[in-house]
């Protein structure tokens, strides 16, 4: 595995370990771009401010890349936790349903309120673990509208190797992606440190299938930075980027 678009260090609040631990040990293990995605301020984690605006990586490129980013919520209407100081500093922003979301609306609730976040936030980057079961979404419908709108979408291995999504389900969301034509990562979502750099869970589905690699935007570090590169434009300039 040599690229990780989500992973989460103790600046969120189920985080075990810190930021440099957790860069040390992607860099131990092979990775060369990973991207630091803790959840918004609604789950009650805190990123800093000097994490977006003054932290620098002290592994240089090209060897490893750091991408700094927020695994945002849904806040309804369309509306997500993203904050708005931080988004010029930010290299991918992640999308997902969390528990500050109630539970039991159904699958049309779930569907809807995820395609009108797409709709009011053209700078999210990639949905997370659609196939939470606890919150059913018409996969089909969100990434019909994901591709429009060239949102990528996560097959996440914790979920798979914790079994806190069926495997049948991510076979579901898999067969889906592929009748798409979806962009697709394949992401840790590591919380600590021994799930960094492991994507074995998924890729064993993933063995049963045959995905188009050129969708897989984390096949390569090219790929995903080109990715990266590609979605910065969405996003409000840095402050040394404005004319």
């Amino acid at each position: 595995m040599l690229v990780d678009l989500h992973c989460h260090t103790h600046f969120s609040l189920c985080g075990c370990h810190s930021l440099l631990e957790v860069l040390a040990t992607a860099k131990a293990r092979g990775i060369q771009v990973q991207a630091i995605t803790d959840h918004g301020p609604t789950l009650g984690g805190h990123i800093p401010t000097t994490f977006f605006d003054r932290f620098a990586c002290p592994y240089p490129a090209p060897d490893f890349y750091l991408l700094k980013g927020m695994e945002c919520n849904l806040l309804g209407d369309g509306q997500i936790d993203v904050l708005a100081k931080y988004l010029p500093y930010m290299d991918v922003v992640l999308l997902g349903i969390h528990p500050n979301t109630p539970r039991h609306q159904g699958a049309a609730y779930y569907t809807q309120e995820l395609i009108k976040a797409l709709e009011v936030n053209p700078y999210v980057d990639v949905l997370t673990h659609l196939n939470t079961p606890c919150y059913p979404v018409d996969f089909a419908a969100v990434i019909k509208v994901a591709v429009q709108k060239g949102v990528a979408i996560e097959l996440n291995n914790s979920k798979t190797n914790l079994q806190r999504s069926p495997d049948d389900l991510t076979r579901e969301l898999i067969k889906t992606c592929q009748a798409e034509h979806a962009r697709v990562t394949i992401n840790t979502d590591a919380h600590c440190l021994n799930e960094i750099a492991d994507d074995t869970a998924i890729q064993k589905l993933l063995k049963e299938f045959t995905l188009d690699p050129t969708l897989v935007v984390t096949r390569d570090v090219a790929s995903a930075l080109k990715f990266i590169e590609q979605r910065r434009a969405l996003k409000p300039p840095r402050p040394s980027e404005h004319p």
